[in-house]
């Protein structure tokens, strides 16, 4: 006999369908018992009805029960989709800032507290020829020649001790050591941060060797002009005392007292000697390092060289600069250098302004942890069209008498080259003063 095939199973229902259909199944038993047992309705019916209604919600909750379990599944699944979409993000992001340190052309080092390596990007590895393997977690100070190598752990200790900066967030020259020894002129500038409550330090370092030459053989080109313009004063100055000697000789040879004749041949060929000296030692390429510098002393050759210069053009300079002021951290040659040319300039603005009163003051001072010196003049002043465009290369106002604009320009990368600043204060008709401020040498150099 053939078998019947089972019914297929119904659909699942819904909570509110299997109220429905329980509500239409109890309705005619209740009616018809009412009808059969009027006298017992009043308690059959509750009971029906309340185990119509228990049914029900057994119904309901084991529904419940599913629709949570189905919910929590769901839940589960996003916040996985969410996590996952969350760490390929971060993965994404971490692998793009690798790619910008890696790809940048400026050198990248990020060292902690204790100033160990943490970051050495390939163009750190380029500038000081280490692979990054080789200092990762290696004192930075492997980077830098002496005596900064060995100071350097108290630089930062001072730092973290005091809070008082004097190059995380300002920028410096400094000098880089390669793996192989040699030095080379950088520009450093370092940030600081913070990541999970640890402290770092990120500097960016550029190569700045080409720069350098081109200043130092712009700054050559710029002081033998200077020499130039100085050579009439100069020869003027050295003309007087060769004059006073070959008349000491003369009375020498008339038979006048040698002893008091030779003395002054001495003083004056000693004087000569000594405006040779300066005119040679402004002239020829500077190589010195770095060194404490007198500012007194520097203003004392300077003198020699320009004095003479402003007599003849009936300048007439004032100098007030103590010689017990506190030296600076420079190149003597490379301050005479912008000394010179603030004083060059002023004599020119008032020999173009022409007129009789031609004045010019020259002053320093301690000014906070620097040295400030002061060149004015009563001349014309800047004109109202250039402000702070005169430090810029090849803008000036004497290019009718052969200025190149390039003076100033070179005066200011000298004093920034040290930490210093270089700024003008001038208004048409009042005059110019131009202000350089240098730091003091500290501690230890």
């Amino acid at each position: 006999m053939p078998s019947v095939p089972a019914p297929a199973a119904p659909p699942p229902k819904s909570e509110s369908a299997l109220l429905r259909n329980a509500a239409r199944a109890l309705a005619p038993l209740l009616l018809a018992l009412g009808w059969w047992q009027r006298d017992r309705a009043a308690v059959a019916v509750p009971a029906l009805v309340a185990g119509g209604a228990a049914a029900a919600t057994a119904v309901l909750a084991q529904r419940s029960r599913m629709g949570v379990a189905a919910s929590v599944r769901r839940a589960t699944v996003e916040a996985e989709q969410a996590r996952e979409r969350a760490l390929d993000a971060a993965s994404a992001h971490s692998a793009r800032i690798q790619a910008i340190v890696d790809t940048a052309t400026e050198g990248i080092v990020t060292i902690d507290s204790a100033g160990r390596i943490d970051t050495f990007n390939g163009a750190a590895e380029r500038l000081f020829g280490y692979r990054a393997a080789e200092v990762l977690g290696r004192n930075v100070s492997v980077l830098m020649p002496p005596p900064h190598c060995d100071d350097h752990d108290g630089y930062l200790q001072r730092y973290l001790t005091t809070g008082v900066r004097h190059i995380i967030g300002i920028g410096r020259e400094v000098a880089g050591r390669r793996k192989d020894g040699t030095t080379f002129p950088i520009e450093l500038s370092v940030g600081e941060g913070w990541i999970g409550g640890q402290r770092f330090f990120t500097a960016v370092i550029r190569d700045v060797t080409e720069r350098k030459e081109m200043q130092t053989k712009l700054g050559q080109a710029e002081r033998l002009a200077a020499v130039g313009e100085l050579a009439a004063g100069v020869a003027h100055e050295i003309n007087n005392p060769i004059n006073t000697i070959i008349n000491c000789a003369q009375l020498i040879r008339d038979g006048d007292a040698p002893d008091d004749n030779c003395l002054v041949i001495q003083e004056e060929g000693a004087r000569i000697a000594e405006i040779v000296k300066d005119l040679l030692q402004f002239a020829r390429d500077d190589s010195d390092r770095p060194q404490p510098t007198s500012i007194f002393e520097v203003v004392q050759r300077t003198l020699r060289l320009v004095g003479e210069n402003f007599k003849r053009h009936g300048v007439d300079l004032t100098v007030d600069v103590a010689e017990d002021l506190p030296y600076v951290k420079a190149r003597p040659q490379q301050i005479q250098q912008v000394l010179l040319n603030l004083l060059i300039n002023a004599k020119d603005a008032l020999l173009q302004a022409g007129g009789d009163d031609r004045r010019v003051w020259m002053s320093a001072r301690v000014d906070g942890y620097g040295v400030q010196l002061e060149v004015a003049d009563n001349g014309p002043g800047i004109p109202g069209h250039l402000g702070l465009r005169i430090f810029e290369p090849f803008v000036t106002t004497k290019r009718a008498r052969g200025g190149t604009g390039l003076g100033l320009s070179i005066s200011k990368s000298i004093v920034e080259g040290y930490n210093g600043t270089l700024d003008v204060e001038s208004e048409p008709g009042q005059g110019a003063t131009f202000r350089v401020w240098l730091p003091l040498v500290e501690r230890g150099d």
